[in-house]
Formats: structure tokens, sequence, C-alpha cells
């Protein structure tokens, strides 16, 4: 009898009280510690491709020690980020290897992002604050970078949508072309932070340009040589939005799990890594990416927003404001009276003033798509 069926039999003639309860085990997730997850990671991959939660406390907190540990500055070179106007990498760099850099000027790398609809969150300038002061207490040991990955577009000179087009519809492309450049061709290890919907993989759409759920990020890396790790933000939303899996419950907060072979990755990805927001499709989390990052359950996370005392009546604000109406084609409330609030709260009907659930409208068939000529770097 070959050993498969002998293994079988045993397990059914003792109804299955102890080989199947072993085999069901072997199905289980392994929550790890999220820094000795990513520091492994970077033992077989040259690249990991973390999927965020736009403003995030919990997970930027992470990030922030992830920084700070010198395993990981040892290992990785490069942190490319959405969060940052490629037209500001010369301050950026200056300010990350530890030089005096004016804030003002350093600040423009993050408050003038192309993607960000709305005030930017306090948790970019600290992760960038992070990796600085983890560089300072390196000595003369290796330092990482900050690699700004959106488009290098100046809001001093866009004044409507036709101006702003071209770098809204190749955020993408550009993002994947910095890595291309400054990563794979130097063949250094780097963390690559964007939203998560930029890093999901899934079917790719019939547009072939790339389109936030598509995966063109990866797949253009990959065609590059690359063989990323993907890491997406997730919590224990596994349905509608009350719909939660209190088998997350016992989990060590922050941790990664690994997604090939057991339950977690049989879960249906888009309630999984949305708080809940977007139903469930066919696609489970296990295709989605390589692993899930979990913070902490779905209603203890938290987003950080910008106080009203630095937009109300400031010129900020005021800039703000403006970005808006060219973003959405409406004007809308940017102002918050809080802090911090809840990361995923209670779905309520879009009344058209939340800066929250707004987006650009569809660019018109005139705009020119092309990106201009990339501006020397400030």
């Amino acid at each position: 009898m070959k050993l498969q069926h002998l293994l079988l039999f045993v397990c059914l003639a003792a109804n299955c009280s102890s080989l199947c309860v072993a085999q069901e085990t072997t199905n289980q997730p392994q929550p790890e510690d999220a820094t000795t997850a990513m520091l492994n990671a970077f033992k077989t991959h040259l690249i990991v491709m973390f999927g965020e939660t736009h403003g995030n406390k919990q997970e930027y907190d992470w990030l922030c020690k992830l920084a700070a540990t010198p395993a990981f500055a040892d290992r990785v070179d490069d942190i490319v980020v959405e969060f940052g106007n490629s037209l500001y990498q010369k301050s950026v760099d200056r300010y990350i290897s530890g030089e005096d850099v004016p804030i003002e000027q350093v600040q423009k790398a993050w408050r003038n992002m192309i993607g960000a609809v709305g005030p930017v969150s306090p948790v970019y300038p600290q992760f960038y604050a992070a990796i600085r002061n983890a560089n300072l207490k390196r000595g003369d040991k290796h330092k990482m970078r900050i690699v700004l990955g959106d488009p290098y577009g100046d809001w001093d000179k866009i004044h409507n949508v036709e101006d702003l087009g071209p770098y809204v519809t190749n955020r993408e492309q550009w993002y994947a072309q910095v890595v291309k450049d400054e990563v794979i061709a130097k063949e250094h290890h780097a963390l690559l932070i964007m939203g998560a919907g930029h890093f999901r993989r899934q079917p790719q759409p019939s547009s072939g340009r790339g389109q936030a759920g598509s995966n063109y990020v990866e797949r253009e890396l990959r065609a590059a040589g690359a063989d990323p790790y993907v890491v997406l933000f997730g919590t224990n939303a596994i349905g509608g939005y009350d719909n939660l899996d209190r088998r997350f419950d016992a989990w060590p907060t922050p941790a990664i799990i690994a997604l090939r072979g057991n339950w977690v990755g049989d879960l249906p990805a888009l309630p999984v890594l949305t708080g809940g927001e977007v139903p469930a499709t066919q696609l489970k989390l296990a295709d989605a990416a390589d692993a899930l990052f979990y913070a902490g359950p779905r209603d203890s996370l938290t987003q950080l927003v910008m106080p009203r005392s630095e937009l109300d009546n400031t010129a900020y604000g005021k800039e703000v404001a403006r970005r808006f109406v060219i973003q959405t084609g409406h004007e809308g409330n940017v102002l918050s009276n809080k802090s911090e609030v809840p990361q995923y709260p209670r779905p309520v009907p879009n009344v058209g003033n939340s800066t929250a659930q707004s987006a650009p409208p569809p660019l018109r068939g005139n705009i020119n798509l092309t990106l201009p000529p990339r501006p020397p770097p400030q």
C-alpha cells in the first residue's frame, strides 16, 4: 500500500482524531513579527513592495521603528515612496543625508504630491524624519535614501485639469520608471511604498495604461528582471462592513503573514484590503499578494489628519482648497476638527463635500497624456 493511502486509511479509521488535526494545523497561518518578517524577506529578495493604507498611524509607527532598526538600514539602500514629488529630489537627498535644509523647502516633497487629494497626513513627514534620524545615528555607515516616486508636476504651473492630466495619468508609469532607474539598474535593495491598490495583483485590465489594482508596477519591474515580494496592508474585515473575523484577534501586532496554503490566503481579498468598504469578488488574498501586513483589528485603526490650525486661513490651506477644485471639479471641506480619526468609519452616502471619498473626474479626451520633459530637481 502506498504511504499516502496508508495515511488516509489511518486517518479515517481514527475518525481523524490525531492525524487529521495535524494536517489541518499545517494550514494555519503563521503570523510573524513584522520587523523580523521584513528582514527575512530582504534575505531572498532585492525588492519588497509594501502596499500601504494612506495616513494610517499604526502602520507608520511601525515603519518608523523599522527604519530605526540597524539590520534594516544595513540591508536596504532605497525607500521609494509614492508620497514624494520627484521635483524635489535634490532637497530630500540633502535632508535625508543629514544636511541642514530649511523644512519649508523639504516639505514641498510631500505637500506638493500630484496624487494627493486634500491635505497630506502627518505620518509622511514623520517617516521622512525617521529616515533622516536613522541615517544621522549611523555615522560613517551605509545610509538609506528616500527616492521620490510621484511625478514631477509643479503646482505653481498647474491651473486646470488640462495642466494636471499628464501627471495624474502617468503616476504608475513614472513610479515604475524611477524604480527601474534608481533601484534595478543599480542592483540595490529597496523597500517600495505605495497605496495598496497600486500593488495588488489582479487580472490585467483591458486598458494598457497603469490603473490602480492593475499590477502595472510589479509587471514592469518583473519585465526588467526583478523578483519583488509583495506585502499588502489588511484588516480582519472579510465581507461587508460588519463581517469581522475574530480569528485574527489572537495574533500579535504588528505582524506579517505569508498567504500561501492557509485560510487567510483563501479569504476574499478586497474586503480585507479595504476594511470591508469594497465587496468581495473572486480574487483571493493569496492571489493578490505574497503576504499580509496586519496592524490590529479594523476598528482599532486610526488615521492621522492635518490639524485645522495648519490649514485654516493659511497659505497652504488655501492652496489645498485650490487644488481640490482642480482635482475633483467642485469645492470641498478640507478642514478637520480632529487630528486623529477612525481609519475605516462606517460608510455614509457621499454628500459631495467630503474629501475622504473624493476622486479626480475623468480626464477629458483632448488632454495631452504625455509627460512633459523633466525639469532639473530642486
